[in-house]
């Protein structure tokens, strides 16, 4: 149990290693779900009573989080060495008072009293889309976790099935919160710097390195879609040559890396969002994509179908036939890709960010012995 002290104080503290990522996948659940905390602590929610949670950051945040109630407390990460997991493992430990949220997979092993969440164990099923030393990091920590942890939550059913079939954690100390949609509600088109607007319609994928990402399904369906009249944009931080070896399609667009706000124009203008993922832990990007009222064409894959529900279209990840026939649906029915937009919007609405943090807010109160444990 963590330590309340005789005042009735329940310390615990958030490990801020995420501050020092792009606000995207992990770190973004990560950044909300404090947020979330933030919030429900400035209402005096009642599983917040007695509770003091601080966030432990390893450098200056360069873009502060809105935070009305959390102190931050810097914790200087060693300049010498530099080394990845140094600051998590050997520095962070030593400043935690009571309890500690981590929220980003990797957390201090040496920690009893602590939640972590392991959002996937991608490593592990799909390894040949990681470099070798993330890999056996992964291999190594999640299992000493899994065992020391007080608690291990994650982020879908697939993922909790994943975490207990490989002896990463036992089921019963596994609990699934999901990821939130409600941020998307705050990005704004019309800040958007994407530049003029084209006269022809596109439909969006996102542009990603790892394997599993199935970016090799784009190349195939890229000429299709010119036939169909269709460009097809793609949002990311990836080289052309790295996707079009005999050179970029006239009708295909790299946006390069875009902010929020750019992404919500371009999900605002697109016929609809691809997502050929071969794998995910969650999927936020088509939850996202549905959040701005974006058709969503998604992968059979797990975990996408159990997230999405009934409110996308699905396509094999390898038949590119059937990608073509769902984009082909969509720009020939405009009354069903309404319909399907408004399902989306419904479907992301019931992920919260709200609710994740409650969730946390009750495993600590478990922890602490002031709530009876939660059914898993």
């Amino acid at each position: 149990m963590s330590e309340i002290n005789r005042s009735g104080v329940r310390r615990w503290s958030i490990n801020g290693d995420f501050t020092t990522l792009r606000p995207t996948g992990v770190a973004r659940y990560a950044r909300e779900t404090t947020l979330a905390l933030d919030n429900l602590i400035a209402e005096c929610h009642p599983l917040a009573e007695g509770l003091a949670i601080e966030l432990l950051v390893p450098r200056p945040i360069k873009d502060p989080l809105p935070l009305k109630t959390l102190p931050v407390r810097l914790v200087p990460e060693y300049s010498h060495p530099r080394l990845p997991q140094f600051w998590v493992q050997a520095q962070l430990p030593r400043h935690v008072e009571g309890g500690l949220l981590s929220l980003c997979n990797l957390a201090p092993v040496a920690l009893k009293r602590q939640i972590v969440c392991i959002h996937d164990l991608h490593t592990m099923i799909v390894p040949e889309s990681y470099g070798r030393l993330f890999r056996w990091t992964h291999r190594l920590v999640l299992p000493a976790l899994g065992r020391r942890a007080a608690a291990i939550t994650t982020v879908s059913e697939f993922s909790r099935s994943e975490i207990t079939a490989r002896n990463v954690a036992p089921a019963q100390k596994v609990t699934v919160t999901y990821n939130g949609s409600d941020h998307a509600g705050g990005w704004e088109a019309g800040r958007s710097s994407l530049g003029r607007w084209p006269d022809w319609p596109y439909v969006l994928c996102l542009g990603q390195g790892q394997r599993y990402k199935n970016m090799e399904l784009l190349v195939r369906l890229a000429p299709a879609l010119e036939r169909m009249g269709l460009d097809l944009w793609i949002a990311g931080d990836i080289a052309p040559g790295k996707l079009f070896s005999d050179g970029k399609p006239a009708n295909v667009r790299l946006l390069g890396r875009i902010d929020d706000d750019d992404l919500k124009a371009a999900l605002a203008g697109a016929l609809c969002f691809l997502f050929p993922s071969r794998i995910e832990g969650f999927g936020l990007p088509a939850v996202e994509a549905m959040a701005a009222g974006c058709p969503v064409v998604a992968s059979t894959s797990p975990c996408l179908p159990e997230i999405c529900g009934k409110a996308a279209l699905y396509a094999d990840p390898d038949d590119a036939g059937a990608w073509i026939e769902c984009v082909k649906r969509l720009k020939e029915n405009k009354v069903f890709r309404s319909r399907l937009a408004a399902a989306g919007k419904a479907q992301a609405s019931i992920y919260s960010w709200r609710r994740v943090a409650e969730t946390y807010l009750e495993l600590m109160a478990s922890i602490d012995g002031v709530l009876e444990p939660r059914a898993t």
